[in-house]
């Protein structure tokens, strides 16, 4: 990936406006949950992981052909 930082309008290309679903653990729900409440800079290495999951698992719903 380059070093040049990138905006949206670099991504809008690759998406299409649509709903999109995707299914989340208890654990995924509440981690959420709790970073709405405290912010990404009182994330533990767990809450990281799970959002990198959530992540993923939007980014496939998203974009499937990656």
């Amino acid at each position: 990936m380059s070093k040049d930082k990138k905006t949206i309008e670099d991504y809008r290309h690759l998406v299409a406006s649509k709903d999109v679903t995707v299914h989340l653990s208890q654990d995924q729900q509440a981690m959420i949950l709790k970073t709405y409440d405290y912010g990404l800079n009182a994330m533990t290495d767990i809450d990281e992981m799970l959002l990198s999951s959530v992540i993923r698992q939007l980014k496939t719903a998203i974009h499937t052909e990656t």
